[in-house]
């Protein structure tokens, strides 16, 4: 029944996004023959429509392997984009938070979603010790919030789709090595970028439910 359930939702979630690029699509070209679109307001809508669609080329897997030792380990995510964050100031949460059902520092493995190369690593105030990936179709994929990193990454490393990052943990909110201030979880953030602007943040949400059926399995209990 879980096996029926779970291919059930997987067709849901594809018809959900096909009608999205569907809905993209006809607005575009609903909106070629407009004369009150201008011709930068389309040009600006091909490259974001373009930019999006380069987050699907590089997916592969889930951040979060199954465990071998106990298939009973779950990730709970829910829908969290621009939830109020108060950390330094009131602002918009830029991500997903997966939360583990073991609240366990250095428990749950980490891989990349992505192939990609190393582009920043190391202490963020917020963000503790992270990681960022820069796709081959250039996006960027952040990991926050680890306890520790998998190995000594250096920038320019390249990283495999499915490669161990690092162990989960509650690092961020202060100095370096600050533990403790909030549960125990991994952030994902997702942002592209254009010659114009060199940060945009998309909400990770729906990405990491397409991959909810692509999972590695790791040991750990």
């Amino acid at each position: 029944m879980r096996q029926k359930n779970s291919l059930a939702a997987a067709i849901l979630l594809l018809l959900f996004l096909g009608l999205s690029i569907h809905w993209e699509l006809a607005w575009l070209q609903e909106n070629l023959a407009s004369p009150q679109m201008q011709s930068s307001d389309l040009e600006q809508a091909r490259e974001y429509f373009t930019l999006y669609e380069n987050i699907w080329k590089d997916l592969t897997y889930f951040p979060v392997p199954l465990s071998t030792e106990n298939p009973r380990l779950q990730i709970q995510f829910e829908d969290s984009w621009m939830f109020e964050r108060s950390y330094g100031g009131s602002y918009g949460h830029e991500g997903t938070d997966l939360m583990p059902d073991t609240n366990v520092a250095g428990f749950y493995p980490v891989l990349s979603m992505t192939d990609g190369v190393v582009e920043n690593i190391g202490w963020l105030e917020k963000g503790g010790y992270r990681i960022g990936i820069r796709s081959p179709h250039d996006v960027y994929f952040y990991y926050a919030h680890l306890d520790s990193y998998a190995k000594d990454f250096q920038i320019g490393d390249v990283v495999k789709a499915g490669e161990l990052l690092g162990l989960m943990g509650d690092t961020g909110y202060g100095t370096e090595g600050t533990r403790g201030k909030f549960a125990v979880h991994l952030h994902v953030g997702i942002y592209l970028r254009t010659d114009q602007i060199p940060e945009i943040a998309v909400n990770p949400y729906w990405f990491l439910r397409y991959l909810e059926d692509r999972k590695l399995s790791y040991a750990y209990e």
